[in-house]
């Protein structure tokens, strides 16, 4: 169990560093697009480098939100009841749902940078291989996935440990 917590941690300080970069990119680049335009200099192409930049941010960003869980979510279940057996196992199945159409996606998102790659398919300014956009996209997925089973794997532990207190609590 140490190597994995060792490769998370090594994920997340990487997952960072991909946010911190990317971040500032996107930032100095809105920024210098905006003082070009005061200047009236023409910096063809400046949006085409942003969008390639900013799918970094945005998809390895979503794969932070899956790994922290801080991603949006309508979660009901805390108001009707206060028993952590039964929202671990409405967690529980919410996830599996979650886990099968997250793969779905997965392989649909695999088969297209694949697809992509073949292709060979360039940017229109500065003929950058159009596949960097599309590679985090699959990164923020397979990422999501494993998320996903580590989350069943936790919602599973939760159920047991409640399970065996509310025994222990009835025992007594």
């Amino acid at each position: 169990m140490g190597i994995l917590r060792k490769i998370d941690g090594f994920i997340e300080k990487v997952e960072g560093w991909i946010l911190i970069v990317t971040g500032t990119a996107v930032g100095v680049m809105i920024l210098a697009n905006a003082i070009f335009r005061f200047l009236r200099v023409d910096w063809f192409g400046s949006e085409e480098l942003t969008m390639f930049v900013a799918f970094w941010l945005y998809f390895v960003g979503a794969a932070c939100a899956s790994r922290d869980d801080t991603h949006i979510s309508a979660d009901m279940v805390s108001l009707f009841t206060s028993k952590p057996k039964v929202r671990a196992t409405v967690n529980l199945i919410k996830t599996i749902i979650g886990l099968a159409i997250c793969a779905v996606f997965t392989v649909w998102c695999f088969n297209y940078v694949t697809w992509q790659a073949s292709m060979g398919a360039k940017s229109s300014v500065y003929k950058l291989p159009v596949i960097i956009s599309t590679i985090p996209i699959l990164f923020s997925f397979v990422m999501w996935t494993l998320y996903l089973i580590r989350d069943i794997v936790r919602n599973v532990k939760t159920i047991r440990s409640a399970g065996a207190a509310a025994k222990t609590e009835g025992g007594n």
